[in-house]
């Protein structure tokens, strides 16, 4: 069998398991799934920018708050439809996104991190203060969301869409990383200087790499409002974006898969251990160190490794 048949393979089987999750999965282990898919719209976004465009960034939770509200607003008070509001909310942060990309254009490292983690304070601030707006502290109630005439009022519904949506997002992915634009970005990472010599515009890419990431977290954001139907401005705090950038190093920088891997290990890894007192947050801090000190390209990385080792003996 031929390496792109197994990969046809592969596909069709995963596709064929989160298919057919609901009818044997009770309510939450498939909102846990729907969670690790939106989550996966994250990485698969930040996996874009930090991963292939190597700029480092802690301030996504910011995004994934203007997702979030953005929204749900536009839904409930301005009555526009769900999947629309759905992509202006997109569209905002990418606008935000390109402007967050300001600062990377002389920043680097982790002077580029503190810039980003000061926007990612502003934006939960912002969030906060604005009560006329957001309900402040109070946070912001979501009823079921509408497609038409049906109603997404069950997990179930929401689950389908949240994952035909990471679906959608990741073939996104896979197609700039294979394309110029992915080729452009891991040269940036790489090395800057080499990239302008070769006459790519690295202020452009930067920018394209914010706005892109900002995209996909905003439109995560605005799934996960309405699969837990409360916001909150405490939700989207330095430590929601501290855990956004360990999805991608846990599954491994620069890969799509991984990315869509390191998803799934921060929200199933944690619940694995949920009815051990302090345990969830000691085993996986203590996974990340296992993997970061024995797996350094990360558990996709890893498992790459592992195969070309099995495949020549």
């Amino acid at each position: 069998m031929s390496a792109a048949t197994a990969r046809a393979a592969a596909i069709l089987v995963l596709v064929a398991a989160l298919a057919a999750a609901p009818l044997g999965l009770g309510n939450y282990p498939i909102y846990l799934l729907s969670l690790a898919a939106i989550f996966s719209l994250v990485a698969l976004g930040l996996n874009l920018l930090t991963g292939f465009a190597g700029q480092i960034s802690l301030g996504h939770a910011g995004f994934f708050g203007i997702g979030a509200y953005a929204t749900g607003l536009l839904t409930q008070r301005l009555g526009v439809p769900f999947l629309v509001s759905l992509l202006l909310a997109g569209g905002l942060a990418t606008l935000l996104g390109a402007v967050a990309a300001i600062p990377a254009l002389r920043l680097k490292h982790l002077y580029l991190a503190i810039a980003t983690l000061g926007l990612g304070v502003v934006v939960q601030k912002t969030l906060f203060e604005w009560r006329s707006l957001t309900g402040g502290g109070g946070g912001l109630e979501l009823q079921p969301p509408s497609i038409g005439p049906y109603v997404l009022s069950s997990g179930t519904q929401l689950y389908y869409l949240v994952v035909a949506v990471a679906a959608l997002g990741t073939w996104g992915a896979v197609n700039l990383a294979r394309g110029r634009t992915g080729r452009a970005l891991v040269m940036l990472r790489d090395s800057e200087i080499a990239a302008a010599t070769l006459a790519i515009p690295v202020a452009r890419y930067k920018v394209t790499a914010f706005a892109l990431s900002a995209f996909y977290t905003a439109v995560a954001g605005g799934l996960y409002g309405y699969l837990v139907r409360y916001v909150n401005p405490e939700s989207f705090n330095i430590g929601l974006s501290i855990s956004f950038l360990s999805m991608i190093v846990i599954g491994g920088l620069g890969s799509v898969p991984g990315a869509i891997i390191g998803a799934g290990f921060t929200v199933l890894v944690p619940e694995i251990f949920r009815d051990f007192k302090d345990a969830p947050g000691l085993v996986f801090g203590t996974l990340l160190i296992l993997v970061m000190v024995f797996m350094p390209k990360g558990i996709w990385g890893f498992g790459e490794r592992l195969a070309e080792r099995i495949r020549w003996r």
